[in-house]
């Protein structure tokens, strides 16, 4: 399957419209990555007709998610009920009875559309590789000063926090399926998914999933 083409135009305007939304640069990524069972198990409670404070009461009380401090059991359904508003409802719905590999697609579209900071970097910086291709560290520097120029926060993010991200979306991606690790780093590789995925996409999604699988399926 193709997704539909966006020219160049309508690319941008919707980009800058996705700045206009109300999202911050954060670096929570370092202390939430993908966190795919996670996301998993709290698609399947709302499935379930659980509300997000049920969700909170579950896990503060029945430890569901299995942490061990108290503040983590709170801010983790809260953080994962957040990305999962970010989609669709079907969506939710395939991410709480698919397979592994799409579900962990399903939660970095969820990532992606709630943490700005990977929503950018993969718009910016992964839709224009191919298969194979090397992902740098250089890339991510590049794609940091660009954002510096434009935003406080990140300008005022330190090198130890700029280089902990750079490892942190390695990392997500080598989970997402979406990367693959080498002798010589890190190379492209592409995810995996069937037609029932792109067909559950939102008018919303298509530009994000157009990144993250590069163009086909």
């Amino acid at each position: 399957m193709i997704y539909p083409q966006m020219g160049e135009a309508a690319e941008c305007d919707f980009k800058r419209k996705a700045n206009q939304s109300g999202l911050q640069y954060t670096s929570t990524i370092r202390d939430f990555p993908l966190l795919y069972l996670e996301m998993k198990k709290t698609a399947i409670l709302l499935c379930e007709g659980k509300t997000a404070d049920e969700i909170l009461s579950l896990s503060v009380n029945d430890n569901i998610y299995q942490l061990d401090k108290e503040k983590r059991r709170r801010s983790m359904p809260l953080k994962m009920t957040k990305r999962l508003s970010s989609l669709c409802k079907p969506l939710i719905g395939a991410l709480a009875d698919c397979t592994t590999d799409e579900g962990k697609l399903i939660a970095f579209l969820a990532l992606m559309k709630a943490e700005r900071l990977v929503g950018e970097y993969m718009l910016d910086i992964y839709a224009d590789k191919a298969d194979f291709d090397e992902i740098t560290d250089l890339d991510f520097m590049q794609f940091a000063d660009r954002l510096a120029a434009n935003s406080d926060t990140v300008a005022g993010w330190k090198t130890d926090t700029l280089k902990d991200l750079n490892s942190r979306i390695k990392s997500i991606l080598c989970d997402a399926g979406l990367a693959k690790r080498t002798k010589t780093g890190l190379t492209v590789q592409k995810g995996i998914v069937d037609g029932d995925f792109c067909r559950l996409l939102s008018d919303s999604d298509f530009i994000y999933a157009k990144a993250m699988l590069r163009g086909v399926v």
